[in-house]
């Protein structure tokens, strides 16, 4: 809820910004332009909704109807899913790059995270290129064979399925799957992660894009706050009622607890981060930025503050303050805040560093596995067109329609579209109705 809101906001701040009318005449383009401009009226709630919108995908799709019949009622040796079609599970396929660019090392796997279980499934080749169908490479099952999940990723099952049997995972097999992330191993290295969701799921095979290889050395920055391992059991205590009240949305009880946690150990950065976003919330601004600023001070390397504090700088258009702190917080830890760039993008946008501005934003996209942040795909759309590469800007502003149908500037981008294709592919464009 907080999240979506502060996104909300900067995006109604950045809203008259993007895709600026300014853009070179192209064959018509001039009105077309026009119609980039006044798309980005919009664009801040559009956004918005449609990452909302977009978002309401990952959610688990129906199971199907059962009979009011008990599991217990079952008759002996009846197999409950004898006669239905069990599901096959997805392929899957992807790309693995270091993060300079340099050849990528032999040796790397790919492993799907479940429930805190990891199973390897599949080597990456020298060129970088994984594809597996889950759960089909027993070579590597084996590996996982530890894991309590009979190396496919259900709890309770097991991998030595009596011959005949349905597969553990039924007919609704892909479900299991929700939620659990794709990451590269590789010894002495980090990656970013894909996490599977329910629109990805519905497909029979899935491209999961490029997940990226950095140095360990390189990620000093965390998400989660190593200070709160040192806090008293007291301080701890109403770190949990905060973040009980926190999640029934009660902000009072939930800002009186962190206020006692804070109080107890001045050195709680969780707890001031949790504290300003209580009062962000509550469009407290001077004093979420001082709760923000002061886990920042508590724990430098908690990255999490930093993209608060710019998204706030952003909030008042102080963008190179923006470009600042999201500078700071990416150098730290480049792989677990896609936030983080796409601020960083925004700021650069705006001071017209746009160099810069295109390569956060590519970089935001990549690791933005769920699309929470379609808004981007404008930031680049804005910057290709600039850029004259028209061809570019319509693949951009085609997936910012794919993760944000439904925000309400997507007639005024469909537009534009229209008119770039008119560009760009004149004949696929006369050919459709």
């Amino acid at each position: 809820m907080v999240a979506i809101r502060l996104f909300r906001l900067t995006f109604l701040l950045s809203a008259l910004l993007l895709l600026p009318a300014s853009g070179p005449a192209q064959q018509g383009g001039q009105q077309g332009g026009g119609g980039g401009g006044g798309s980005t009226g919009g664009t801040g709630g559009g956004a918005s909704g449609g990452s909302q919108g977009s978002g309401g995908n990952t959610g688990t799709p129906g199971t199907p109807s059962r009979t009011p019949q008990s599991p217990n009622q079952t008759q002996p040796g009846v197999n409950p899913n004898a006669g239905r079609q069990p599901q096959q599970m997805p392929f899957i396929s992807g790309m693995v790059v270091m993060e300079d660019g340099s050849p990528l090392p032999m040796g790397v796997v790919i492993e799907r995270i479940c429930g805190g279980s990891k199973i390897k499934e599949s080597h990456v080749s020298s060129g970088g290129q994984f594809s597996f169908q889950v759960g089909a490479n027993t070579s590597m099952l084996l590996d996982a064979s530890d894991s309590g999940w009979g190396g496919i990723g259900m709890p309770g099952t097991s991998s030595q399925q009596p011959a005949g049997t349905a597969s553990p995972f039924g007919v609704n097999a892909t479900t299991g799957l929700m939620g659990c992330e794709l990451r590269a191993d590789l010894p002495g290295y980090r990656s970013s992660s894909v996490i599977l969701t329910g629109s990805q799921l519905m497909g029979r095979v899935l491209d999961v894009g490029t997940i990226v290889l950095y140095p360990i050395a390189k990620v000093q920055g965390t998400t989660v706050s190593i200070s709160s391992l040192q806090a008293p059991k007291d301080a701890k205590k109403a770190m949990e009622r905060g973040d009980k009240a926190l999640r029934k949305a009660k902000l009072g009880e939930a800002e009186t607890s962190f206020r006692d946690a804070v109080s107890i150990y001045p050195g709680y950065a969780s707890a001031w981060f949790s504290l300003g976003r209580i009062y962000l919330e509550q469009n407290r601004a001077q004093d979420a930025r001082l709760a923000f600023t002061r886990a920042q001070e508590a724990d430098p390397n908690f990255v999490l503050p930093y993209v608060e504090l710019a998204r706030l700088a952003a909030m008042e258009k102080n963008w190179q303050q923006a470009a600042d702190l999201t500078s700071r917080a990416i150098t730290l830890n480049p792989l677990d805040i896609p936030d983080g760039f796409f601020l960083n993008s925004l700021a650069n946008y705006n001071l017209k560093n746009f160099d810069a501005a295109e390569r956060s934003a590519r970089k935001a996209q990549r690791l933005d596995s769920l699309h929470r942040l379609p808004l981007g795909h404008l930031i680049l759309a804005s910057i290709l067109r600039q850029k004259q590469d028209l061809a570019g800007e319509a693949e951009q502003l085609r997936f910012y329609l794919k993760y944000a149908p439904q925000s309400t500037n997507a007639g005024q981008v469909q537009a534009r579209l229209a008119e770039l294709e008119k560009v760009v592919n004149p004949l696929a464009a006369k050919e459709k109705p």
